[in-house]
């Protein structure tokens, strides 16, 4: 389509994606990669925008078109979004551009002109101008002519429209959290009905105003759409759990039993379920609202969002917002828009409300002759106790702020008693790094060097690293030493010098594994009273993460050190933890590190042999490294204060 206009007229085409984070490069198209026309063409401009924190996405959904038209909702620029109203389980016509079938897809955008449109057009210019720091011009004055498309009933007319945003802070652009505001104050206000379709139910912000307005004596109903499943298997086993949770807690706070969660269920479907990826809010059928913002936590506070929100305030416009209620539910219910107002408004005669009017459809619906294509189930979604277990801290997977220093060690760790230990790791980071430098310096120009050459060091360590005892006595070593609580990242690094990369990495790895082991058996011996002194207590808040979170928590325990090797495997022995768990997070956790430290140990004896430009910046590096951490440790003992 964007090719045709380009070929057919004078329009300038600008197209503006999220730079994605590499870990979702599987999943994610192919950003025109091959021999893609586009590329050529003088009038298509093309941005990856990366202008955000790390672990955040551009997720707005924006067209403007001459400063005339504009949308904004769910719809991505992508395959295996196209679909019909009808959602059927086979339709020719729902293909990607490889000719393979995708399953039902349902999202809404919301089209404005006008003011509004010219509104949707400056956040674009402004997006642009961040990413690129080029500020393209405004369109120039369009015709008279009215540019609506043809085929798209209108609405409502002569509406104002407000936008609201979520933006992070990032680089002296100051946070905005307007989509979670209208959110919480939509739904405090809400009398009679609240509807949503979203693809997602995590925010703990939301679900804080849904559990007050759930539990008022006198409230509103609030009847919710979600997807039967979101996305691939990570998502189901993380961002489902945790929808799982938050439904948990929904229904307890639903004392009077205004709630109801529903999934649409296709027949015939052979793989997949309906994809719900609207994100709509509809209140009283007062207020509207269609954007880009899920209701999870990252769309609060953390990814760039867009939504727009239009308010009935005359009978006409409350008549055309309860008109679109009912036009979708019929989509999910396979029936026309006006019965479902007819069983509303039958509901209402008899003093019921739409829960009931709804309840009542669906019971018609399955008591019909033929069964339909398309129905509403309720969403009874039950925590695997096994995967609930493992999930790590909910603020790392669906974080509502950019991930910090200060976050990430109260994910890992979980509490301030724990920054002294940070404190004394960065301090213990640095200063051997400083070794480093300084052994490098003194080995180019000091006697040192002659002293320890690369040749006598290795001719010293050969009868060792060659003997079939060698190995076996250096895990000893390392076992023994790591115990003491000697830095576990320097026996790493020395057994590689020693054994070389693989040899050492092997000894390394294995030495790990048998002192967490050894530490572990300490503490459960010592037990908790013991430990907390030698630690200065802190177990206890510890040891309830610890047993909650199981392997993954290990796991970024060993990948982020916030707490000395020596210490978390006596809280982990200390505090009970699984000893499957332990091993298997520590195993996961520690073996990139040891890789990473075998590569830099071999590269370390390259540069003792010789100094060249190489050398130079190892030294650039170590210092960066100092200024580095030095940093983020002001900033963490700031934060402690």
């Amino acid at each position: 389509m964007a090719k045709t206009v380009l070929d057919l007229g004078s329009t300038t085409v600008y197209v503006l994606l999220w730079d994605y984070a590499s870990i979702y490069a599987l999943e994610r198209e192919p950003l025109f990669l091959g021999d893609n026309p586009w590329e050529a063409h003088p009038r298509l401009h093309f941005c990856k925008d990366d202008k955000h924190p790390l672990t955040a996405s551009q997720h707005q959904k924006l067209v403007a078109i001459d400063d005339t038209i504009g949308y904004c909702g769910g719809f991505d620029l992508s395959k295996w979004r196209w679909d019909s109203t009808a959602h059927s389980s086979e339709d020719e016509r729902r293909i990607d551009p490889d000719g393979d079938p995708y399953p039902p897809f349902h999202d809404l955008q919301m089209l404005v002109d006008g003011a509004a449109a010219a509104a949707v057009t400056d956040l674009l210019l402004d997006r642009w101008c961040w990413s690129t720091g080029i500020r393209i011009a405004p369109p120039k004055d369009a015709s008279d002519a009215d540019a609506w498309p043809d085929g798209v009933p209108v609405m409502l007319r002569d509406q104002q429209v407000a936008i609201a945003r979520t933006l992070p802070a990032f680089e002296g652009r100051p946070e905005v959290r307007e989509i979670e505001q209208l959110y919480l104050d939509s739904i405090a206000c809400a009398e009679r009905l609240i509807y949503l379709e979203n693809q997602y139910l995590t925010s703990r912000s939301v679900g804080d105003a849904l559990c007050a307005s759930l539990a008022r004596a006198q409230g509103p109903e609030v009847i919710i759409i979600l997807p039967q499943r979101t996305g691939a298997w990570l998502e189901q086993h993380t961002m489902d759990i945790l929808r799982a949770r938050m439904l948990e807690r929904l229904r307890e706070a639903d004392m009077h039993g205004r709630l109801r969660v529903y999934y649409p269920d296709v027949a015939g479907l052979a793989d997949g379920c309906l994809m719900v990826h609207a994100k709509l809010t509809i209140v009283d059928d007062k207020l509207l609202r269609i954007g880009s913002s899920n209701l999870s936590n990252r769309s609060m506070g953390l990814d760039s969002e867009c939504d727009l929100c239009v308010l009935g305030e005359t009978d006409e416009e409350i008549a055309a917002i309860r008109a679109l209620r009912h036009r979708l539910l019929g989509i999910f219910l396979a029936m026309d828009a006006e019965r479902v107002g007819q069983g509303e408004a039958q509901a209402g005669e008899r003093g019921e409300g739409f829960i009931d009017a709804l309840e009542a459809l669906r019971e018609q619906q399955a008591a019909a002759d033929r069964q339909p294509h398309i129905r509403l189930l309720q969403l009874d979604q039950e925590i695997d106790p096994e995967w609930d277990r493992q999930l790590p801290d909910e603020r790392l997977i669906d974080p509502d702020r950019p991930l910090d220093a200060e976050l990430l060690a109260d994910l890992a760790v979980g509490g301030e008693e724990q920054v002294p230990h940070l404190r004394w790791r960065v301090i213990l980071g640095v200063g051997l790094i400083l070794l480093f430098v300084g052994l490098a310096v003194a080995w180019r120009w000091t006697a040192l060097g002659e002293w320890l050459d690369p040749s006598t060091v290795a001719g010293a360590v050969k009868d060792l690293s060659d003997t079939f005892w060698g190995p076996p006595i250096a895990l000893l070593g390392f076992v023994a030493a790591a115990v003491v609580a000697v830095p576990v990242t320097l026996l790493i690094l020395v057994s590689a010098i020693v054994f070389g990369p693989f040899m050492g990495a092997t000894v390394a790895l294995a030495g790990s594994l048998l002192s967490a082991l050894a530490g572990y058996g300490i503490g459960g011996y010592l037990g908790r009273s013991a430990v907390e002194r030698m630690v200065s207590g802190g177990l206890e808040r510890l040891r309830k993460r610890l047993r909650r979170h199981g392997v993954l928590t290990i796991v970024t325990v060993r990948v982020v050190p916030v707490a000395p090797f020596a210490v978390i495997n006596l809280f982990a022995g200390a505090s009970h933890l699984r000893l499957r768990d332990f091993m298997l997070g520590t195993a996961i956790g520690m073996t990139p590190a040891i890789l990473a430290m075998s590569v830099f140990a071999e590269g370390l004896m390259s540069l003792i042999s010789k100094a060249d430009l190489r050398a130079v910046a190892l030294v650039l590096v170590g210092v960066l490294a100092v200024v580095g951490l030095t940093w983020y440790g002001k900033r963490m003992l700031t934060a402690d204060d």
